[in-house]
């Protein structure tokens, strides 16, 4: 079944969702709360995307692993066709969302796929066939019902001086606190769910890097509506009270909500565990057959591209709005964000034709993949740098709204006085309110902060090109060297 929007906006409004607390009071009725209405309205655009006409044959696509048509995010790729057509089914997503709303259901769809995808040579493999048929039911039912998934899997900053195993409460970190014949019961705490609070499936994967101790490996799918289920939401960024989308057009449609989850001892079926006990597996679901770290980069990859082409499209159209596109310093920088566009273009194409064919599944090659999102930790927040840049102090949203064109006085001043070169002065307004939207609001510092942080610390990141990514071509490498080096005379004896 593939879903219209208001079949999700009925769900989340029958309550098919975590227990929500916002600003001090719970939430009863999540599609109608200012703090995450913006955001349920865009999620259910997301379905009915699905079903419009210039969409349909992108995002629609009969499923042979479920039986029916399944929207393209919840589609194996058996080859490099059928990846290409999963790329470019998200990639509409994306350029709909201009690059931004990165928690959009299509985002674990392809997690929850690819596990299906290694239902055989790795979780039955590894953990058995029980689990192995866990993770096939998971699938199916994500696909068939079309839900909703986020997930959650950053431990609370208690002290990353010690394991959380160390600390004074052992389960600040989600951990299991008990198993039964049918279950297992867990409790704790992990951020940043994105989405979480209008989400109607979790995925719980947490870094089990950080502590080997067996009660913390424990990767589950989860009704968030079950008992003890609980989000706590961050501020709301959305609009102000006298302020809508004229004044926000960023904040007022891709203001996705962060929360904090907590497991207040939630029992969790056996069939819905898929990794437990086995902490030392974990390289192999992030790095070597499951290759989750591969699969992920590549999809942001995607989603920055669209972000990346509609940042290159505002600071052009600023450039040519107030006449500085023929200043040299001005063309140097745009041309460095075409520079950055062109990369994640090409890096896409590439890791299409550079894949890996796999027994039940065709994947993006992880190593473009995962530099090329690894560069955009610092090429995305160096492009809102030059956005500010080239806007300097026009930048700053004057006058404060809508309603200043609507008073006639005030609109002879700004008709005389708020036109540009390129622009009148209504459309000049629109503009650079989007840009401050994107540059300096609160919806667009919290963009450019995921961007930095998402994948984990930067640093991390790019130095795990030399000690993962690139581990196993190091020789081939260093053979160019030696090549040259051993063609070298030497000296006579």
């Amino acid at each position: 079944m593939i879903r219209k929007g208001a079949d999700f906006m009925k769900s989340i409004k029958e309550g098919h969702h975590g227990e929500v607390y916002y600003n001090g009071e719970k939430v009863n009725d999540i599609t109608e709360s200012p703090a995450f209405k913006a955001a349920v309205s865009t999620v259910a655009d997301y379905y009915d995307l699905h079903w419009k006409d210039e969409y349909k044959e992108y995002l629609r696509v009969y499923n042979p692993d479920v039986g029916e048509e399944t929207s393209v995010t919840l589609y194996r790729p058996r080859n490099k066709e059928e990846l290409r057509r999963l790329r470019v089914g998200i990639s509409k997503i994306y350029d709909f969302y201009k690059g931004f709303f990165g928690r959009s259901p299509d985002y674990l769809n392809v997690w929850t796929t690819l596990f299906y995808a290694h239902a055989e040579d790795y979780f039955g493999k590894v953990f058995g066939s029980k689990m192995m048929e866990n993770v096939i039911e998971i699938y199916k039912e994500a696909a068939k019902q079309d839900l909703f998934y986020t997930h959650a899997i950053v431990a609370p900053m208690y002290d990353r001086s010690r394991p959380p195993s160390q600390w004074e409460d052992p389960y600040i970190q989600v951990g299991v606190v008990k198993e039964t014949s049918e279950g297992i019961v867990v409790r704790g705490a992990a951020m940043l769910s994105t989405a979480g609070p209008y989400s109607e499936r979790l995925w719980y994967l947490p870094n089990i890097r950080r502590d080997t101790d067996p009660r913390y490996a424990v990767f589950f799918s989860l009704p968030t509506e079950s008992k003890g289920v609980k989000f706590i939401s961050r501020r709301g960024f959305y609009p102000k009270q006298e302020f809508g989308e004229f004044e926000y057009p960023v904040t007022s449609k891709y203001e996705e909500p962060d929360a904090i989850l907590v497991l207040d001892n939630v029992f969790v079926p056996w069939d819905r565990v898929i990794f437990y006990k086995k902490p030392e597996e974990i390289e192999g679901f992030m790095w070597h057959t499951v290759n989750l770290r591969g699969w992920f980069n590549w999809h942001f990859v995607i989603q920055h591209y669209s972000r990346t082409k509609f940042l290159a499209g505002l600071a052009i159209a600023i450039a040519e709005a107030v006449g500085i596109n023929n200043f040299i310093n001005v063309q140097e920088k745009i041309g460095e964000i075409l520079i950055y566009l062109a990369m994640y273009e090409s890096a896409l194409v590439a890791s299409e034709e550079l894949g890996e064919q796999l027994p039940g599944i065709y994947r993006p090659n992880p190593q473009i993949s995962i530099a090329i999102s690894s560069m955009g930790m610092k090429a995305l927040p160096r492009i809102n740098e030059i956005l500010r840049s080239i806007s300097a102090g026009s930048s700053i949203p004057v006058p404060a709204g809508i309603k200043d064109f609507e008073n006639p006085e005030e609109r002879a001043l700004l008709d005389r006085y708020l036109a540009s070169k390129g622009l009148p002065s209504l459309e000049r307004v629109k503009l650079f309110n989007l840009l401050w939207d994107t540059i300096g609001s609160e919806t667009g510092m919290r963009y450019e902060q995921y961007d930095r942080f998402s994948r984990g610390d930067p640093t991390i990141r790019w130095a795990q090109m030399y000690t993962e990514v690139y581990r196993d071509r190091k020789q081939e490498l260093i053979k160019m060297v030696r090549d040259v080096m051993d063609q070298m005379p030497n000296p006579k004896a």
